[in-house]
């Protein structure tokens, strides 16, 4: 299918390279004709092109026309047009048509023929010496195998992204359990704070890194700021798990680390994501928490309040 597409594609390139330096040309009210030195190179737009038996061209390029070939054509590529290779002294090596249509008849000789939405009629007496193929089947099994490549390929992303969040989750527990509950005790004790500040880390940083952004000199300062609101979205994310997880296991809150907890927390938000809803809401509430919570620690001088 590959070879198949190249050759193709090699052909359209090919046929237009042999024809940039035109030498001769003709137009009228409905289309026009380029033909280079010797007539090696035909391209032509509504315009009717007859090949006779004792003549041979490089290449033929035709747009809504029609053309009879009797004689020999290395190429020809043709679109929405009607092309017609007839007679014994027929003889051309690649076709690649798209649309109209294409009629192989009475004992002409081709070679390689590609085609896509184009009416093929083959009276049974041409001799088919290359490949004879549809584009449309192939273009369509080139596009069913990407899009399958990247479902797989979403799928190994979605799963390592969910495995990289509960393994994170874990090592913020393991080493920030005090600072991640006093957190999660925020959103219990003054939730309308939550979620005004939540709406604040939401809006501002965004704002901001997008003035940031439009200058040159902002750039760097603008990035700095987009690393450190993931940081916090993300411990916010983590802060939240760990206040749902801690209510679904009551047994969570007196443990030493709630590895349990936030780890089911944090599952059930990630089930959760493609609503759009709960991640918005975790966003709001945890931005919230962390900044509430560092503000308080500011405050008291670094000291737990």
């Amino acid at each position: 299918m590959q070879r198949t597409l190249a050759r193709a594609l090699l052909l359209a390139v090919s046929l237009l390279l042999l024809a940039a330096f035109p030498v001769a040309a003709q137009s009228d009210d409905d289309g026009w004709l380029l033909s280079s030195d010797s007539d090696s190179v035909i391209i032509a737009a509504k315009q009717d092109i007859t090949i006779g038996s004792t003549d041979s061209t490089d290449g033929l390029v035709l747009f809504e026309g029609s053309a009879v070939v009797e004689g020999t054509v290395e190429s020809i590529l043709a679109v929405d047009a009607d092309v017609t290779i007839s007679g014994a002294g027929a003889n051309v090596e690649r076709i690649f048509t798209v649309d109209g249509s294409l009629n192989l008849a009475e004992g002409a000789t081709v070679g390689d023929v590609y085609y896509t939405g184009t009416d093929v009629i083959d009276d049974g007496t041409v001799t088919v010496t290359g490949e004879l193929g549809d584009m449309q089947d192939e273009l369509a099994g080139a596009l069913a195998a990407i899009v399958a490549v990247l479902i797989v390929l979403i799928f190994v992303v979605l799963i390592g992204f969910v495995i990289a969040s509960l393994a994170m989750t874990l090592l913020v527990i393991a080493f920030g359990t005090n600072q991640t509950r006093r957190a999660a005790a925020t959103i219990g004790e003054d939730v309308f704070k939550v979620i005004i500040v939540g709406l604040l880390m939401m809006i501002v940083p965004s704002a901001l890194f997008g003035l940031l952004a439009i200058t040159v000199v902002g750039i760097p300062l603008a990035l700095i700021l987009l690393v450190f609101w993931g940081m916090v979205a993300f411990l916010g994310q983590v802060v939240v798990a760990t206040w749902i997880g801690e209510r679904i296991l009551p047994r969570g809150r007196s443990a030493a680390r709630p590895y349990g907890s936030a780890f089911l927390g944090m599952l059930i938000l990630l089930l959760l994501s493609w609503t759009g809803v709960v991640p918005l809401l975790a966003g709001i509430f945890g931005t919230g928490a962390v900044t509430l919570a560092g503000w308080r620690m500011l405050r008291s001088g670094g000291n737990p309040p």
